[in-house]
Formats: structure tokens, sequence, C-alpha cells
């Protein structure tokens, strides 16, 4: 082979490893002294997603962002009227739970015991 060839294919042959070595490393390279960061990849997606929705809601008209705003303030309150009622809900089950139990021990359980 000649010489050039090989200057070819060790040249690619390096940067290939500088490639998968970046690609596998968790970590960036940083100065000494400083501390290492982690890449994070669901970050930068949610960056994404959050930049294409504010870009979206900054591009319809005044109208259209009070009409996006009110919807999501009834769906918010909506959603927490939800979870409030699902928390109470059990509160109750366990009040329910708690005094079935009480009656149990008091009638049920004492008349077998004398």
């Amino acid at each position: 082979m000649a010489p050039e060839n090989n200057q070819d294919w060790s040249r690619r042959l390096q940067e290939l490893e500088k490639e998968i070595n970046q690609a596998s490393s968790p970590v960036n390279n940083t100065e000494p002294g400083q501390p290492l960061q982690r890449h994070n990849n669901t970050s930068q997606s949610i960056k994404s997603t959050f930049n294409q929705v504010r870009d979206w809601f900054n591009g319809i008209p005044k109208v259209g962002k009070l009409a996006v705003v009110a919807i999501g303030v009834v769906v918010g309150f909506s959603l927490l009227r939800t979870v409030l009622q699902l928390v109470s809900s059990l509160f109750t089950l366990a009040i329910v739970g708690v005094a079935l139990y009480f009656v149990y021990k008091l009638f049920i359980a004492s008349n077998y015991s004398q």
C-alpha cells in the first residue's frame, strides 16, 4: 500500500475513535478544577418542546392568546378539583374504615370472647 493511503486510513481511524469516545462519554470535557457536567438529553428535549410551544403561542393573535390562557385556567382548575376530590375520597374511606374496625372490635369481637 502507498504511504498516502496508510496515512488516510490512520487519520480516518483516529477520527472514528474520537467520534466514538465523544458519543459514548456521558461527561463533557471541562477545564481542570471545574465541576463535571453530565449531558442530559431529556432536559434538552423538554427545552426544545417548551421553545416550540412558546414560539407557537407568540405567533397567535391576542384574541387567540386570551382563549388559550382561559382554556388553560379552566383545565388547570378542573385538574386541581379532581385531585382534591380524590384526596377527600381517600380521607373519607380511611375514616369509614377506622370506624368500621372499631365497631367490629367493640360489638362483634366482644361477643365471641364471652
